[in-house]
């Protein structure tokens, strides 16, 4: 099933659930709350082009990889991200995959670490990412935050990720 006609039939369900139980106000309220949560993410706040460098099984259908990026935040933070994460297949050509990784600003001065999740193929996923840092500079804005991305990649293991802030 595609991804777009899925979000309709669990929003669809949702409604209709919500009709019958409450009437059209919940449903209305439910509704704009979802339109606005898509409004209010805006531009990408992290956008990196990277490659995973190393996959090596770690157990029955686990894979370890391990991946390196550069990118920028916010448009003009130069950064580098650095980390790993595990790939366990759920079926239907998905895998699950927790991660971690440090993000570093190009002069080295400045760290965030992340834990990250998410869900997809080989070459289409979606997850999120919830960063601390003891950083009080340009980076400090990512203490506390959870990103959510989209990310795209090849069979070589060149990808692509755009973060949002979730507010």
């Amino acid at each position: 099933m595609n991804k777009n006609r899925f979000t309709i039939s669990i929003t669809a369900v949702i409604a209709i659930t919500l009709l019958l139980i409450g009437g059209t106000g919940a449903t209305t309220v439910l509704l704009s709350t979802a339109q606005a949560q898509m409004v209010t993410l805006g531009e990408p706040y992290f956008v990196e082009k990277g490659m995973s460098i190393v996959q090596k099984e770690i157990g029955p259908n686990i894979t370890l990889s391990t991946f390196n990026a550069t990118g920028t935040i916010n448009g003009n933070i130069e950064v580098t991200d650095t980390g790993e994460f595990l790939s366990i297949p759920i079926g239907d050509d998905l895998t699950f995959d927790p991660g971690k990784g440090v993000i570093t600003t190009k002069d080295g001065s400045e760290t965030a670490n992340y834990t990250s999740i998410d869900v997809g193929n080989s070459t289409d996923y979606q997850g999120a990412s919830a960063y601390t840092t003891n950083s009080t500079g340009q980076l400090s804005f990512l203490n506390g935050i959870l990103g959510i991305y989209k990310g795209e990649a090849d069979e070589n293991g060149n990808f692509e990720l755009r973060e949002w802030h979730w507010k």
